[in-house]
């Protein structure tokens, strides 16, 4: 088995003395960003990073980056640095705590003995997305998030945790969503608990939670230049991509759902008669009870259980001879084409298939005649996650959406 490595780097950031309230330049992953929300951010602020993440146009990006830098709105560390991360939320009405830290990991082919694995398939234009930005920018804007386990349960990497934040912060901002964000920048040279940190992500392989298509995108955009020794002496960073690593037993960050929503056309009449070939169908008619029913927040309920919501009312979708090991988003994956008459493959291919984290927006796309039907899932647990993973398994594309989403802007990893 291949020991990940992982390294500081020399981020860019935004220099506080020309950006003096980091909270209106950062922004959410680009696949979260609606247009109304794109146009806000750049409203509030010309130098806001979803310029960036989100371009105009891949040639424009690359030209912010260049005037950003020689006009000092960014500026690289000079020292290779860790970063350490805390997001400060609010979920059912509880404050959590997520701590993470910046670096950049060496990148691994998948396989057996890989030391990143992965747990989710990927979509292709997505990729080809990031890869054209990446090729033109040459600049990571935003992480894949890692997650690692330090045999203690999470107990040796809190207490090293404990250690390093004790000082003031770097950065301190509200980001997307008014979560609280904190950010400390820290030579490992300088600071033991650093390396000892690093030690510690590294002791088994790591599990990719967030961001497959950007790893997958910095692997390709690898194989452009290996060999290549022009290419490589302009982009010497071209073998490692940005990583934020989490505890994976934390309890730091929350995973949430993706439901499906479907545009058709669609006999939405016929999908719960035939669901009742896989499925034991309880009907309900109204999508209160149906949420009720569905125990979202609930990880005691039965796998392969469902909910479908169309504008004639829905049901409740419990799999016939489903066993602990069942993922509901395998369930539906494998159930869609008897349903609906589509694959999931199909329906990304041809657009009729999004995906929504918020139930009550999933059916109202449904209500307010935008969809013709969508389908409920319950969030994965991360212990079927590394599970998974670990097993060389994939789960269907957008099966996890862990939370909160870590803000771009804080810190980028320049690969020249």
């Amino acid at each position: 088995m291949v020991v990940p490595e992982l390294q500081p780097f020399r981020g860019l950031r935004y220099d506080p003395s020309v950006i003096a309230d980091v909270s209106a330049v950062l922004c959410p992953p680009y696949d979260v960003i609606s247009p109304a929300e794109r146009q806000r951010l750049v409203d509030e602020d010309p130098h806001n990073a979803v310029r960036l993440e989100l371009p105009d146009s891949y040639d424009a990006a690359a030209g912010l980056l260049e005037q950003w830098q020689s006009s000092g709105v960014l500026e690289r560390d000079e020292r290779p640095t860790l970063y350490l991360y805390e997001q400060r939320y609010t979920v059912d009405g509880h404050e959590r705590v997520a701590r993470s830290f910046f670096c950049r990991l060496r990148l691994e082919d998948y396989g057996p003995d890989s030391g990143v694995r992965p747990h989710e398939r990927t979509l292709a234009a997505p990729k080809e997305d990031r890869f054209q930005l990446l090729s033109r920018t040459r600049v990571n804007l935003s992480p894949v998030l890692l997650l690692y386990e330090d045999a203690a349960g999470g107990a040796a990497s809190a207490e090293l945790m404990d250690a390093l934040l004790s000082a003031p912060p770097a950065v301190a901002a509200a980001g997307p969503g008014g979560i609280g964000q904190r950010l400390w920048a820290i030579d490992p040279e300088q600071t033991p608990a650093a390396k000892d940190l690093l030690r510690l992500a590294v002791r088994a392989p790591l599990t990719i939670a967030d961001g497959h298509h950007r790893y997958e995108t910095a692997l390709r955009y690898r194989a452009t230049v290996d060999g290549t020794a022009a290419d490589l002496d302009a982009t010497p960073g071209a073998g490692y991509v940005l990583a934020l690593l989490y505890d994976a037993h934390s309890g730091g960050l929350a995973l949430r759902p993706w439901h499906r929503v479907i545009r058709g056309p669609l006999n939405t009449a016929d999908i719960l008669a035939v669901a009742a070939g896989p499925y034991s169908v309880e009907p309900i008619s109204d999508y209160v009870t149906l949420l009720d029913r569905m125990r979202l927040d609930d990880p005691a309920s039965p796998s392969g259980t469902l909910g479908v919501w169309t504008r004639n009312g829905g049901a409740l979708l419990m799999v016939n001879n489903a066993t602990s090991a069942d993922l509901d988003v395998d369930v539906l994956s494998s159930t869609l084409p008897q349903m609906i008459g589509s694959t999931t493959d199909e329906l990304n291919a041809s657009g009729r298939l999004t995906y929504v984290s918020d139930a009550q927006a999933a059916i109202g796309a449904v209500e307010d005649n935008e969809a013709d039907v969508c389908f409920l899932v319950r969030a994965t647990p991360v212990e079927s996650v590394l599970r998974v993973a670990a097993e060389g398994g994939f789960m269907p594309p957008k099966s996890t959406f862990f939370y909160p989403k870590a803000a771009t802007g804080l810190v980028f990893n320049p690969l020249w």
